[in-house]
């Protein structure tokens, strides 16, 4: 069977000619070959160098790459989703005519013209992953649009798969955001039982994503800079990248606790972080679900983040790690005091319920779900 992929996932030629691309998802697609014979990639490639979070894909000629012009951006320029919309459904048209079945991944620009195209212009069938927030009160109009989309003029038989459980329509599917492999889940348990338990002598902290205000780096910043003295932090290490890194960097030189910028890392260098952190503190405005709280939970890196999207449907506040009912300083600090006053006893206990629930984040889980909840359904 062979599946089309439709996407916004930005591909890049390194400097040997070798595709690479997002490695979360290149790491995603890659293991969908266990349900599928062959995979067509329809997405945009653009002009540079593959940033170091970028991976191949498996060089066994099982997946073919389909170019798309890049779209959108800020301002005018999302004005290009319209002038590139004629060309690139060319390309998309002819793909999926070697497809059997059809995954298209919103939000994106292009889906304002591919869910169109294929609700009327397409005899295959498809279905939606939905990776946005589904109930973000602010979301983007071209998101807001999608969604609607979904919920009005989707046909019963095509199956969203998004994060959360919010429609009762059984067409909508919720699905766990798959981020590691059961050897990558097995290999966690070793690291989990090699870390400490008192954080007596401080924590370790980590955040990992884009360095920027919509993802809460500022907010991480003014609560290290309001810190109690009698709450230790060991150290905080940044991993991600922005345009305001600099700022950030310059904040953080002013504080007193240990910080490390690393910019973005490899998946496996990602691990190493999560292994010697204590929390992950993901304070941002707006997620889906994004696939490092699963690693966190994995490798007993408690997770303290937002009360936004799904978050809740994964985090219980206070028995498997800490939800920020306000996105604010005090927030932040006081889930890091309820952290810090955790006993051993307790925070092992903890560990070991993340550990055992994040189980379902691996890739052998995601692609049974897919098997029996959209696969089966359609053939």
């Amino acid at each position: 069977m062979t599946l089309c992929i439709i996407s916004h996932t930005e591909h890049y030629k390194d400097e040997h000619g070798i595709l690479k691309a997002w490695g979360s998802t290149v790491t995603e697609i890659n293991h969908l070959l266990e349900i599928f014979d062959r995979i067509i990639h329809v997405a945009p490639l653009h002009e540079g160098l593959p940033p170091p979070s970028s991976l191949p894909y498996i060089d066994d000629g099982r997946i073919a790459f389909i170019p798309l012009k890049p779209s959108g951006g800020q301002g005018l320029q999302k004005l290009s989703i319209v002038w590139t919309a004629i060309s690139n459904l060319k390309k998309i048209r002819k793909a999926i005519q070697n497809a059997d079945i059809i995954q298209f991944r919103a939000p994106t620009g292009m889906g304002i013209y591919v869910l169109p195209f294929l609700k009327w212009l397409n005899s295959k069938p498809y279905w939606v992953k939905y990776a946005g927030n589904w109930m973000d009160p602010h979301m983007p109009l071209g998101n807001r649009l999608q969604k609607q989309w979904l919920l009005r003029y989707l046909e019963p038989e095509t199956q969203v798969a998004y994060n959360g459980h919010w429609e009762d329509k059984p067409q909508f599917k919720a699905f766990h955001n798959p981020c590691y492999t059961l050897k990558d889940y097995q290999q966690a348990k070793s690291a989990l039982d090699q870390k400490s338990d008192n954080l007596k002598e401080g924590a370790v902290l980590c955040f990992v994503g884009a360095l920027n205000a919509h993802k809460g780096v500022p907010l991480i910043l003014e609560a290290l800079s309001k810190k109690p003295k009698n709450l230790p932090i060991k150290a905080v290490h940044f991993v991600g990248d922005g345009p305001d890194r600099e700022d950030y960097e310059s904040i953080a030189k002013e504080l007193d606790v240990v910080t490390y910028f690393h910019g973005f890392l490899p998946k496996n260098q990602v691990n190493q972080i999560l292994v010697k952190s204590d929390a992950l503190l993901l304070p941002s405005r707006s997620e889906g679900f994004p696939k490092v709280v699963g690693e966190a939970m994995a490798f007993g890196c408690v997770p303290i983040t937002s009360n936004v999207s799904c978050m809740e449907d994964y985090i219980n506040d206070g028995e498997n790690g800490f939800l920020l009912q306000d996105l604010n300083a005090s927030a932040l600090l006081n889930s890091l005091k309820k952290l810090s006053e955790l006993s051993a006893k307790e925070l092992h206990e903890l560990r070991l319920k993340n550990y055992t629930f994040a189980e379902c984040f691996t890739y052998a889980y995601y692609n049974q779900a897919l098997q029996e909840k959209i696969i089966n359904v359609r053939f």
